[in-house]
Order: C-alpha cells, then structure tokens, then sequence
C-alpha cells in the first residue's frame, strides 16, 4: 500500500512539472509570434519577453533573428550578446551575433567552439 501511495506521489509530481513546462513553453511561443507581429514601437518589450520567457538558448535566438527580420538588427544583437553572455560555451549565441550583426570576434569564438558547424573566419590580407 505505501508502495502506491509512493508512485500516486511520484505521478503527481511528474504531472505538475510536465504542466509547468508545458506553460513555459507556451509562453515562449507566444513571445515568438508577437515578435512577428507586434508594432514596431514594441519590439523593444517584446525582446526583452523572449528573454525572459525563453529558457533554452535555441529559442532565444530564434526570437532574435525574427526581430532582426523586422529590422531591428540593434535589438537583435543585444539579445544574441545576451544569449552569449549567459552560455559563452554554446556557440550558436556567437554565431548568431555574427550573422546579425557581422562580428569577426563573435566567429572567430562560434568557430572555436564548434569548428565543424562553423566556417573559419575570413583572414585578413
């Protein structure tokens, strides 16, 4: 019988935290969609919601080339520098700051980090 108190206890918990990441999730996917959107006065409000309501690097970035799309590549950047900041080993944050914004330094380190999926940096002559 405790047994089944046990595992009732265990179901409980597992439920709560699929909920829990479950809203997070949705949360993130609607700052991503109002990213496509919203005005572009609320860009700002809505780069700072990814990078609150986004957890995961991936997603953060993804929000930060749809705000770059809407020609915001100031804002873009700032929250690709601030995936970078928070995960200096991943180097998609550092790609990214390259694509946006077209930051040698910022290859160069995406390169070291993942020299397979990265190009080199260009050399200069």
């Amino acid at each position: 019988m405790a047994l089944r108190v046990l595992f009732l206890a265990l179901a409980l918990v597992c439920a709560g935290v699929g909920a829990h990441a479950l809203r997070a999730d949705h949360r993130c996917t609607q700052a991503q969609a109002e990213a496509r959107t919203a005005a572009p006065a609320a860009l700002p409000g809505v780069a700072n919601a990814i990078a609150d309501r986004c957890g995961d690097p991936r997603q953060q970035i993804i929000g930060a080339v749809l705000i770059g799309g809407r020609g915001r590549r100031d804002l873009a950047t700032a929250l690709a520098r601030r995936v970078a900041a928070q995960h200096p080993d991943d180097y998609l944050g550092w790609l990214a700051i390259y694509r946006i914004g077209g930051d040698q330094r910022a290859l160069a380190r995406a390169h070291a980090l993942n020299p397979r999926a990265v190009p080199p940096p260009a050399r200069r002559q």
